[in-house]
């Protein structure tokens, strides 16, 4: 179970990583119309997810497990 956590961990990790990159490319476009106090709070969404999400993984692996689906278990 443990290289089942530390997989998922990774997971969510490079997830965060990859959607802050791409909404930083988008923030930088001229397509995007927000102000810089609402790109903070996304971007800190963003991260606060992740984090949520990586604490219940730590708090509860099975019921994490069980409700992400069998996919996941096939780390």
């Amino acid at each position: 179970m443990d290289e089942k956590i530390k997989t998922e961990k990774q997971f969510l990790f490079d997830s965060e990583e990859l959607i802050l990159k791409l909404l930083k490319n988008y923030m930088n476009t001229n397509a995007c119309k927000l102000d810089a106090f609402t790109k903070a709070k996304i971007n800190g969404l963003v991260t606060r997810v992740v984090s949520q999400e990586v604490e219940y993984l730590y708090e509860d692996p099975e019921n994490y497990f069980e409700i992400y689906g069998q996919d996941h278990l096939n780390n």
